[in-house]
């Protein structure tokens, strides 16, 4: 359902490290909300636990926490982690958008009719 590439999960450990969240019961939740320089935004959070309501699958080792309203908006989702010269940041690849904002955390989907 969602697919972490190598580099995310270096990331996501490494992230994980620094809060101080080594127990193995961390999981990776992805949601997507309405934003303004797209139809959606995605936000990222390592939490302790899935919500009642999550969607749960497993890439690379991680749990992988999905709100269950956007599963279909998420579906197929690769995310990735890149470093350039401006820095690092997840890179999200959505087959499901028709469009991706330059600030890359954006998306907005197929217009209908």
């Amino acid at each position: 359902m969602v697919e972490l590439t190598t580099a995310a999960v270096q990331e996501l450990e490494r992230l994980q490290a620094h809060q101080g969240k080594q127990q193995a019961g961390s999981v990776f939740r992805i949601c997507v909300e309405p934003s303004t320089c797209g139809d959606w935004s995605y936000h990222l959070a390592l939490v302790r636990e899935p919500e009642a309501t999550d969607v749960v699958t497993q890439s690379q080792g991680w749990t992988i926490a999905l709100a269950a309203q956007h599963v279909p908006l998420l579906k197929g989702l690769r995310v990735d982690y890149v470093e350039d010269l401006m820095g690092g940041a997840f890179r999200f690849h959505n087959p499901n958008a028709a469009q991706t904002c330059g600030c890359g955390m954006a998306f907005s989907l197929p217009k209908e009719g």
